[in-house]
């Protein structure tokens, strides 16, 4: 933009600036921009302003970001995050919550572990396939002079049995699993 530009709208100044429109709004709000009578920013009394109310302490910081900036080419997308002090404190603050949320979660019994979770499946299962792999040794007598009807009967009751001592064991296994971790 030219020296001419007196007076712009925050989005504007924000985009000459470089910066994002909430840092622009932050920066009005504490009171660091100054505003025509029309609610726009005055442009070089907002930057006079600006480098006036810098931190004289922190040109070591301006420095070495200056240098980082030239010397580092830029990051992809996943390697941005973090980059700045505010979005590294975002990304910090996003997964202590999260910790405190798994945390609580547990407490409550409605979060277990994986590891423990994959172990009971295993037992359960593999004592499935045994109880259907049995179905043939214990219900061939029972099938021996019926109909089909009878047979058909006999075996869908010989299933059900083994899935309902699965669906028992599996609620008994994980109950067990959440009881334990609440203590």
């Amino acid at each position: 933009m030219t020296a001419a530009v007196n007076a712009v709208s925050q989005a504007e100044f924000a985009r000459m600036e470089g910066k994002a429109r909430s840092y622009i709004t932050a920066l009005k709000n504490a009171g660091r921009l100054v505003m025509t009578a029309d609610g726009k920013v005055d442009v070089e009394a907002s930057r006079a302003r600006l480098t006036d109310s810098a931190d004289p302490n922190r040109d070591d910081v301006k420095q070495r970001w200056q240098q980082a900036r030239e010397t580092t080419p830029p990051a992809e997308p996943e390697e941005a995050i973090g980059n700045g002090y505010q979005a590294a404190r975002a990304v910090k603050e996003k997964y202590a919550a999260m910790q405190a949320k798994l945390e609580y979660e547990r407490a409550i019994g409605k979060m277990i572990e994986k590891s423990e979770v994959e172990a009971a499946t295993i037992d359960v299962v593999t004592a499935l396939r045994q109880a259907i792999e049995n179905i043939p040794h214990r219900a061939a007598p029972e099938l021996v002079g019926k109909d089909l009807d009878a047979i058909r009967a006999t075996l869908k009751q010989a299933i059900h049995g083994a899935l309902a001592e699965m669906e028992r064991e599996f609620t008994k296994r994980i109950e067990a699993i959440s009881t334990a971790e609440n203590k």
